[in-house]
């Protein structure tokens, strides 16, 4: 660091006077850098609480709820067979991804803990530094819809689905689809596939009906995933529902 920067960012710290209580971090008094000697000379080092509160914003930025940032692999139920097959293959997809940039397919019916692996999988990449969104598919394609009206909203509001490195497309694919989602959904998967950018996608469908509903799109999303398509336990029960009891 600059000399002249130093002693100025030094001095700055010995003129604040403000109580313990007021920092969030006392150790580098909230500036983020702590002054330590290295071979006879004092330089500035990134305190402990920059890695942390670079991980808070990455966390911010990626449009996950409260509750979603606690899915984590760690409380990822591993009751069944099934279950310690899909974290594995998740953790696997996680660990070669700097080298695969492959995509990740989930596919089961409702319950069975496909959005919990996907936003694991998320949380694991932000850890490695690489930037991750999470959309809902239909709160996407309602967005899109309502932002038409305007062309720079529109482009700014396709800018989210297109630039980021990984997207999480949650329930894709769920509802009833028209001709014009079709063509969202085409511009946001092509040109994904075009630049390289994975996405994480977990769905109802099987990758027959997920074909048959656009060839295209279907055999772009297939490619890009390679081996990392993941099959839930169709005979699993919905474990949302395992506290409820039928009153019939």
């Amino acid at each position: 660091m600059d000399k002249n920067l130093l002693n100025r960012a030094k001095k700055l710290m010995e003129q604040m006077s403000v109580t313990q209580d007021n920092y969030e971090c006392e150790k580098c008094r909230d500036l983020g850098y702590v002054f330590v000697m290295e071979d006879k000379y004092e330089v500035a080092k990134p305190c402990d609480c920059f890695a942390k509160k670079q991980a808070f914003e990455k966390l911010s930025k990626c449009s996950l709820s409260d509750a979603f940032k606690k899915k984590n692999f760690k409380n990822y139920d591993c009751n069944y067979q099934w279950q310690v097959k899909a974290k594995h293959q998740v953790l696997k997809f996680c660990s070669d991804f700097s080298n695969s940039n492959s995509s990740l397919i989930l596919i089961g019916k409702p319950g069975t803990g496909k959005t919990h692996l996907g936003i694991a999988a998320m949380l694991k990449l932000l850890d490695g530094n690489i930037t991750c969104k999470y959309v809902e598919y239909n709160n996407m394609i309602v967005s899109i819809k309502q932002s038409i009206i305007d062309e720079k909203n529109h482009m700014r509001e396709m800018e989210k689905y297109l630039n980021s490195r990984v997207i999480f497309i949650d329930d894709f694919l769920n509802g009833k689809t028209t001709e014009e989602d079709i063509n969202y959904i085409y511009r946001i998967i092509n040109t994904r596939y075009l630049q390289q950018k994975p996405m994480i996608i977990s769905t109802e469908k099987s990758l027959d009906e997920i074909i048959d509903f656009d060839e295209v799109v279907g055999s772009r999303i297939v490619e890009m995933a390679g081996e990392n398509v993941i099959y839930f336990d169709e005979n699993s029960e919905n474990h949302r529902l395992r506290n409820f009891t039928k009153n019939y």
